[in-house]
Order: structure tokens, then sequence, then C-alpha cells
């Protein structure tokens, strides 16, 4: 069972090599509970209001799962059902923390 005030967020990117390049940007830990990896638009249905993620440069992904992920991402966040996600949000899920 997940404890209560573990944080969810979303990395977005519409392959391995943008979650990865993500993660290293923001020096997050994959193995960490709470990380959850997003490749397509249609996963991004049913998080709750306000869930946090991560995405790098969605506006150059030229791929069409990555057209369709970067407009899907762009209304989300719009509505407010996404949100980018803060510092208070990554210092549990970064490397070498506890």
């Amino acid at each position: 069972m997940r404890e209560r005030n573990t944080r969810v967020v979303l990395i977005v990117a519409p392959d391995v090599l943008q979650r990865a390049e993500t993660l290293r940007a923001f020096d997050l830990d994959a193995s960490k509970d709470g990380l959850r990896f997003i490749d397509k638009a249609y996963s991004l249905r049913g998080w709750s209001r306000g869930t946090a993620y991560l995405a790098i440069q969605p506006g150059r992904w030229s791929t069409p799962r990555g057209v369709e992920l970067d407009q899907a991402l762009t209304a989300l966040t719009r509505s407010g059902q996404l949100r980018i996600a803060n510092e208070r949000d990554l210092a549990s899920l970064r490397k070498g923390s506890a």
C-alpha cells in the first residue's frame, strides 16, 4: 500500500531517449516510488486533478505520437487537470534522497 504523502510525478515523453533525458536533466532516480512514465496521450487520462508532470521540450516532439502527446499535455495543463512539477514534488525523487 502506498503512503499517503507519496507524491506522484508523471514523466511524459514519447520515447525512451526523451524519458532518460528528462530523468537526467532533473537528477531523478528512476527506481524511486512515485515516478510514472507516460508515452501515449491516452495514458494521460484519469489522473487526479493537479497531478504533477515533467516534460522536456514537448513542442519539439516531431513524431505523430509526440505531437499527439504534446497536444493532450497542453490541453490538460490548461484545464488544470495536470500541472508542472515543482521542487517540493521532486525533492524525494532525486538521486541520493532518502
